[in-house]
């Protein structure tokens, strides 16, 4: 199984109804893109954010089901508006 983690510093200028709609977009390719297994978004609770105050976490079956992942158009298009909103983001991959 591979975690893939994501985690956004929007700019300043997004409203919480646009990270709110992208994040639900997030949560929509569960039934779109083969492979995924678990999808949780939202926003981040700590106090030691240093900007990220939003994040992704996605479930997939192996590293071949994320890598088709990838370029899928359907993640594709949620990319261009996470990153329409976004002034920094981090993504972070563990195998388990």
């Amino acid at each position: 199984m591979i975690t893939h983690v994501v985690l956004v510093q929007p700019k300043p200028e997004a409203t919480p109804e646009q990270i709110q709609t992208v994040l639900e977009q997030v949560r929509a390719l569960k039934q779109l893109i083969p492979g995924i297994q678990d999808v949780q978004v939202g926003k981040n609770l700590g106090q030691h954010t240093q900007g990220y105050s939003y994040g992704m976490i996605m479930q997939f079956e192996d590293m071949e089901h994320l890598k088709a992942y990838l370029p899928h158009p359907a993640h594709q298009t949620v990319v261009k508006e996470i990153m329409q909103l976004c002034a920094n983001l981090i993504e972070f991959d563990l195998a388990h």
